[in-house]
């Protein structure tokens, strides 16, 4: 309690401070802001009403520090981390706030909102657009490009240039879609490779990795000092690039990913246009317009020499939180699980159709987003339903015209083959009609 605190300094000494409080005994030991553990010394304990109350050793806060360090570095969990941390911090705030100055690099990430976020993730219905949202909308050009290839997603081979929050949330959910089609999430995890600012994600590197990205860490394939050596020598169908720093899919990146494809697939996801990491024209050409291109930010359609016009596929987050959210509002879902997002994939690459999978594209037109929304939603809805998740009402399946009044904010009673659809609108009367039931009686 900040009122209970004073802080006095001694004249001409500025630089020596006492901090007095008016508690004494145990509730001193409670306050967070006075408590300092085993550290008091003896003449503390006894002005302060405390001796007896703690064990007769005495620590330096340094011990505590160090003893501190040593169980968090046991833990593996972020999560648990984050715990021990916060319960450090309301019994002990002097001595949370010396170790997190002390490694604050490391610390930061712990008691930071992302770790928070997936505490409470499956007690509140949110979801972060930036990871999930962007994982979703990957996934579903990777579909998208298999008409193409002619391939499933079990067949392809990614590498991820840049081994972040974003990259993993990609990575995981295509493992998710191969889980799907039968592969083991081992075996769906060894597809996949990572490439950050140290190098390759493999086993023994100098640098460590993070918890969450252990299972994409695989043995050394050899000899790979750059992008391009990770390219050659893994030979991946498709590249991914969510690094955020702009144009590390050199020219020879590109070239070796035309020799070793027929169609390769080069998603550039960075934003803005200028940290995407090759632009739409340099991919087209250096492949002679054979490769499947996708990007965060959008670009002008590209003129080949051929004459063909190729239109780039925009992976725009937009494609998906609309539709997900319509979903969550028709089902009254509590949680949204990465089954929600793997469902809204694989309907937003079902929108696109032959023809502008022929002019290029990777996803629909942008100009068709409420549609694919109104499509995306009923499929969401669907699949929650389907895996028995809680929700509050909802539209009887397939209804189509009751998603639609409910995303234009009026749905009213609709009934439509005999099935009355739910009304948002509260009970009303007919003035004039219960006038003449009046005059009846």
């Amino acid at each position: 309690m900040l009122s209970r605190l004073s802080m006095s300094v001694r004249p001409c000494v500025s630089v020596c401070r006492w901090v007095h409080t008016k508690e004494k005994g145990k509730p001193l030991m409670l306050n967070p802001r006075t408590n300092k553990g085993m550290a008091f010394t003896l003449k503390e304990r006894q002005i302060l009403g405390i001796h007896g109350l703690l064990p007769p050793k005495i620590e330096t806060q340094d011990t505590q520090a160090m003893r501190f360090q040593k169980n968090l570095k046991k833990m593996s969990d972020p999560l648990q981390k984050y715990i021990y941390l916060m319960g450090i911090q309301e019994r002990n705030e002097r001595l949370f706030y010396r170790v997190l100055m002390e490694d604050i690099e490391a610390l930061m990430p712990i008691v930071y909102t992302p770790t928070v976020g997936l505490k409470y993730r499956e007690k509140y219905c949110t979801f972060n657009d930036d990871i999930q949202g962007t994982a979703s909308v990957a996934l579903a050009g990777l579909l998208s490009a298999q008409r193409v290839v002619g391939k499933s997603i079990t067949e392809h081979k990614v590498l991820f240039l840049g081994a972040g929050e974003a990259a993993l949330g990609i990575a995981n959910l295509i493992v998710m879609a191969m889980m799907e089609s039968g592969m083991s999430q081992a075996e769906a995890r060894k597809k996949i490779w990572m490439f950050d600012k140290y190098g390759l994600l493999v086993k023994g590197r100098a640098y460590e990795t993070d918890s969450n990205q252990e299972g994409f860490v695989h043995p050394d394939p050899g000899d790979v000092k750059s992008f391009l050596d990770a390219v050659n020598v893994i030979k991946p169908t498709a590249i991914i690039g969510v690094s955020g720093a702009g144009r590390l899919f050199t020219h020879d990146v590109i070239r070796a990913m035309g020799s070793l494809n027929e169609h390769p697939i080069i998603f550039a996801l960075s934003n803005p246009t200028a940290k995407a990491e090759c632009t739409a024209e340099d991919a087209y050409s250096l492949t002679q317009g054979r490769c499947l291109f996708a990007s965060g930010s959008p670009f002008a359609p590209v003129s080949l020499e051929d004459g063909r016009i190729l239109t780039p596929g925009q992976g725009n987050n937009a494609y998906i939180f609309p539709g997900v959210a319509l979903a969550v509002i028709l089902s009254g879902v509590r949680h949204i699980s990465d089954t929600v997002f793997l469902e809204a994939a694989k309907t937003l690459a079902d929108q696109l159709t032959d023809e502008e999978l022929s002019q290029g594209r990777l996803y629909p037109p942008l100009s068709n987003i409420r549609e694919v929304s109104l499509q995306m939603a009923i499929k969401v809805r669907l699949c929650v339903e389907a895996h028995g998740q809680p929700f509050f009402f909802a539209v009887a399946p397939g209804e189509q015209l009751g998603v639609r009044c409910l995303a234009q904010g009026h749905l009213s009673r609709v009934i439509e083959g005999g099935r009355e659809h739910c009304t948002f609108t509260p009970p009303t009367y007919n003035p004039c009609r219960y006038e003449t039931q009046t005059r009846n009686l």
